[in-house]
């Protein structure tokens, strides 16, 4: 039988402080329903890492994985009831930086934004003549109709295709309603191995890169909690020990190695929602810093396009 959670081992004495006037015996990170690989063991062991950090100062905390998988919607409601969950690692989006108190540290190094597509296995001669931003736009990609790649797409001038389920897009794609569908570098490979793409391939000469890092939230009122996470990823990136966990972890090991992605053609695009020039510029950030003029290079008014 299976447990319910999945626990890293500190001390049994071990109580997270999450707001002033709260404790926790526990720290517990869900797994959601959606995630279609298996990649909620980096973002506990990186929660661990910082937790460790700041042990001297706030005393052991235990972090624990549920292992009963719910809907992102359901979590998010439990987040901000401070019911079942503490923390929940997301992409950044402006309505939940309103909901919850986001702790900005690109927890992926900004990989989430690196873009590799699913196409079909013939299609790749046709993939290995994109060299350029214009070459792209004869192509129609396909994406989750409520999904922020819509928008940064069409942005710039990519035509797209949308649905509400995510397994009818590799169906769609066989079928030739749209020509390639874009996922992130972390899930690309995994989701290869989980759903049928028979007929399919993983795109092998192309890589699209916008700025969307992925970053932990709590609730409003885990004040603590949130400082002490912060704090503890800073000291993780300044001692050199969040690097080393990021380098050796098989998640990240598999996108360098399998993917090739040192060896694809790069696309920037603007993502105008993360375009702040002090952010994009952190050289530790990121798996490499963003270009100065990232933003100001397009004329981003193809919002039209279907």
């Amino acid at each position: 039988m299976s447990l319910p959670f999945l626990l890293f081992s500190v001390p049994a004495t071990a109580a997270c402080q999450l707001g002033p006037n709260t404790v926790s015996d526990q720290l517990v990170l869900p797994l959601r329903s959606e995630v279609r690989h298996d990649h909620h063991n980096y973002f506990g062991q990186l929660l661990q890492l910082a937790l460790d950090k700041t042990a001297q100062d706030h005393g052991p905390c235990e972090v624990i994985l549920s292992q009963q998988a719910k809907p992102q919607a359901r979590l998010y409601q439990e987040l901000s009831r401070q019911e079942n969950i503490h923390i929940i690692d997301a992409t950044v989006m402006p309505e939940r930086n309103k909901r919850f108190r986001a702790i900005p540290f690109p927890l992926l190094k900004g990989l989430m934004g690196y873009r590799i597509a699913f196409i079909r296995a013939d299609d790749q001669p046709r993939f290995n003549q994109v060299k350029k931003l214009e070459d792209l736009r004869a192509f129609r990609a396909g994406q989750g109709d409520t999904w922020f790649d819509v928008q940064v797409l069409r942005m710039h001038g990519i035509p797209v295709t949308t649905t509400s389920k995510y397994e009818s897009l590799f169906r769609m794609l066989r079928a030739g309603r749209f020509d390639f569908f874009p996922r992130g570098a972390q899930e690309v490979m995994s989701e290869a191995e989980s759903f049928d793409i028979s007929g399919l391939a993983v795109e092998s000469s192309l890589v699209l890169a916008y700025p969307w890092p992925v970053y932990f939230y709590v609730n409003k009122e885990h004040t603590l909690l949130a400082e002490r996470v912060e704090e503890g990823l800073k000291r993780a990136r300044a001692d050199g020990s969040f690097d080393e966990f990021f380098r050796a972890h098989p998640l990240i090991i598999a996108v360098f190695e399998q993917l090739n992605l040192e060896q694809r053609t790069l696309l920037y695009l603007c993502n105008p929602q993360h375009s702040d020039p002090a952010l994009l510029q952190q050289s530790d950030a990121w798996i490499r810093p963003w270009p100065k003029d990232l933003c100001a290079r397009f004329s981003l008014d193809a919002a039209t396009v279907n």
